[in-house]
């Protein structure tokens, strides 16, 4: 693979992972470097695409959806489009993935409680006449990978 991130520019990719919020003063103390650098490091990993967003983390439990699942899509025609379509802007769903594999889709959704799942599974089957099967699964667990995915990046 080509490296093409410096080690500064990684360690600023993996302190604003753990901390979107922290300050270029305290970023730049951390990596090494000045914070007008930083400033312009960070710029040039937005104006690449790299850095697409800076985002929170929210408790779904503390809001009051502590069941989340992951549903499994077969479809008749054997792609995510329409599910996507009819499904897209649906309150309960936060991502449709289109995957390989021999499910088409897999659905991430919230839910106050299981009755309520239960409806919306119920409801989607309706309203979206392209899907042939779902497999739910309840997360009863998570763990996130605290340096981040991208530690494999120049290795």
């Amino acid at each position: 693979m080509k490296k093409f991130l410096d080690a500064h520019s990684m360690r600023i990719l993996r302190e604003l992972y753990k901390n979107s919020k922290i300050t270029y003063k305290e970023l730049a103390k951390k990596v090494g470097i000045t914070a007008t650098a930083c400033y312009r490091r960070i710029r040039e990993l937005e104006d690449r695409g790299i850095i697409k967003a800076y985002t929170i983390e929210v408790d779904a439990k503390k809001l009051g959806f502590p069941i989340k699942v992951l549903i499994e899509v077969k479809t008749r025609t054997g792609v995510s489009t329409e599910i996507i379509k009819v499904l897209g802007t649906h309150p309960n769903i936060l991502k449709i993935y289109g995957v390989t594999g021999e499910q088409d889709a897999i659905i991430e959704a919230y839910f106050q409680s299981i009755e309520e799942m239960d409806s919306f599974l119920k409801e989607c089957r309706e309203t979206c006449s392209d899907i042939k099967d779902t497999i739910t699964h309840i997360i009863l667990n998570e763990h996130k990978n605290p340096e981040g995915w991208f530690q494999i990046i120049n290795r």
